[in-house]
């Protein structure tokens, strides 16, 4: 019974110890150092543009519905090869065949239904022929109707009949700095090829690069083969004819040009009803004043006479050196000033110019007429954009 009690006195002190034990562990043992919980990182916000999807719609709607009367023109010449087979009991006389080699392209796009198609001048000058390749990848021969180098114009027609998708021109009144401008064109030869920017300006002039100037600008990107091709607005309506860009370098950064919809389509109707444009002619060709010329005079507006066309309106009126400083009550501070007064003028009416010659200021009356055919030839200076003096 002793040695029973004993073994439960052991027992209890055993347990006593191991529960002491473990409490003196726990509380002795190190504490762990918290480290600050870090801060939560928002999700990112997603911020809903309204509207957003409805312009992507729209936008991709009319370029959906314009790309079918855009259209690829591809330029040939005509150049005579000598059959290096001939008969030299024929007299010696060689055979010359005559191939046409493509050597050029271009944009254009569909006006009318019966095949007519817009696109620049300078596509189709100095060309012999012309296949015009389709949305659906139709090809067809094309010839010219009408041509108008001072605003670098010209007008095709399809020889195969049918009934064409045609783009219609915008209310210019109605176009805006900032309004979208939707280029479509095959540059570089890739046809069906979209480039979208903005409005930078309009009814720019004075670029010196074609006589009769109205241009939208935008950053869209055109390259070589837009030209002829359609600068759009959103929705789906021609506000200019794509004709050139401004870089030092030759590669588009973002000055872009486009006739305007309001010279385009009043050209393109005059081309079709009469193969030609007649204008309000003057006769004079005009430079603008340099700063020499100004101080001395101790002038702000004005254009210098340079030259006179023989038999022309201006003819036995103005002389070369005279200071043309207004037109139609009009202050005239550079040539593209005059020339719009000068084309907005009815043939045979009388424009009254206000000139300094010799010193004196000299009010005189010039009756317009129309122009001549081919009085107007462009010249290379003014494809490079540096055309010095305007004719008109």
């Amino acid at each position: 019974m002793r040695g029973f009690k004993l073994f439960l006195a052991m027992f209890a002190a055993a347990l006593l110890g191991a529960v002491a034990a473990v409490g003196l562990f726990r509380f002795c043992r190190p504490i762990p150092e918290e480290k600050p919980a870090l801060p939560a990182v928002p999700e990112p916000a997603v911020v809903a543009v309204p509207g957003g999807g409805a312009l992507q719609n729209e936008l991709a709607a009319a370029i959906g519905r314009s790309m079918p009367a855009v259209v690829l023109i591809t330029a040939q010449k005509r150049i005579g090869v000598v059959d290096p087979y001939f008969n030299p009991y024929d007299y010696g006389r060689r055979k010359i065949d005559y191939l046409e080699v493509p050597s050029g392209q271009g944009s254009g796009f569909f006006i009318r239904p019966e095949g007519i198609i817009l696109t620049n001048y300078h596509v189709v000058r100095d060309q012999d022929s012309f296949w015009v390749t389709t949305h659906d990848g139709g090809e067809y021969r094309a010839k010219v109707i009408g041509v108008d180098p001072p605003t670098d114009l010209a007008v095709l027609k399809l020889e195969q009949e049918g009934n064409y998708p045609v783009l219609e021109f915008a209310d210019p009144d109605e176009l805006e700095i900032g309004h979208w401008a939707i280029a479509i064109g095959a540059p570089f030869s890739l046809s069906r090829t979209v480039t979208v920017g903005i409005v930078s300006n309009k009814k720019r002039s004075g670029v010196g690069v074609n006589l009769q100037e109205s241009y939208v600008q935008t950053d869209a990107s055109i390259n070589p083969g837009n030209s002829g091709g359609p600068l759009l607005n959103i929705k789906g309506e021609v506000i200019g004819v794509n004709d050139f860009i401004l870089s030092p370098s030759g590669g588009n950064i973002g000055l872009s040009f486009a006739i305007s919809s309001e010279i385009a389509g009043k050209v393109a109707d005059e081309l079709i009803r009469n193969g030609h444009v007649e204008r309000p002619w003057l006769g004079v060709v005009v430079a603008p004043l340099d700063r020499e010329e100004r101080q001395r005079a101790n002038l702000r507006h004005g254009v210098v006479v340079k030259q006179l066309f023989r038999g022309s309106p201006a003819a036995g009126i103005l002389q070369p050196g005279d200071v043309i400083l207004k037109a139609a009550e009009r202050e005239i501070d550079s040539p593209s000033d005059l020339q719009s007064v000068v084309f907005a003028a009815e043939p045979d009416s009388q424009l009254s110019l206000e000139i300094l010659r010799n010193g004196r200021q000299i009010p005189i009356g010039v009756k317009i007429r129309r122009s001549p055919r081919g009085w107007f030839s462009r010249s290379a200076d003014s494809q490079s954009g540096t055309m010095p003096v305007q004719q008109f």
